[in-house]
């Protein structure tokens, strides 16, 4: 596939996560529940469509290391979302953007590893990674055993 074919088919399945996303988020929810939301909506399109979660994710780690272009304006994006309405972050612990992209690299090592079926199984570890720098340990932990419902 041309260079072209290939952002086109990234800008097309970043599109629909990005849709899935926002579709998930009740603004009068608040923010964890928006979270918790946003990253089980994601886990379903990438299990439910394997293709497009690798089309976004592979090779995550070294596309962020590189800082390709394409990929640190979706993992940004997320990044941002991620942070609007969010609690004091602790310094300490990963910033948003290494946050979403820790959390593309794990969806990586699951579809490579055959395992693209079970990626609903590690959305709360995604969610409990995701909430930890704003919540806490005890927040995170509850907040990544709520269904996505909630």
């Amino acid at each position: 596939m041309s260079v072209a074919g290939v952002a086109g088919e990234f800008g097309r399945c970043r599109c629909r996560l990005e849709r899935a996303v926002a579709g998930s988020c009740e603004p009068r929810a608040g923010w964890p529940s928006s979270v918790v939301a946003a990253i089980h909506a994601a886990i379903e399109l990438a299990a439910a469509d394997p293709g497009a979660a690798l089309t976004l994710t592979d090779r995550a780690g070294a596309r962020w290391r590189r800082r390709e272009p394409e990929f640190v304006a979706m993992v940004d994006h997320f990044a941002r979302l991620l942070s609007r309405g969010a609690p004091p972050r602790n310094p300490r612990l990963p910033d948003p953007r290494a946050v979403v992209a820790r959390i593309a690299r794990q969806v990586n090592l699951q579809i490579e590893a055959g395992r693209a079926g079970e990626l609903r199984e590690i959305a709360p570890d995604l969610t409990f990674l995701a909430l930890l720098p704003y919540v806490g340990f005890a927040g995170a932990r509850h907040w990544s055993a709520v269904p996505a419902a909630a």
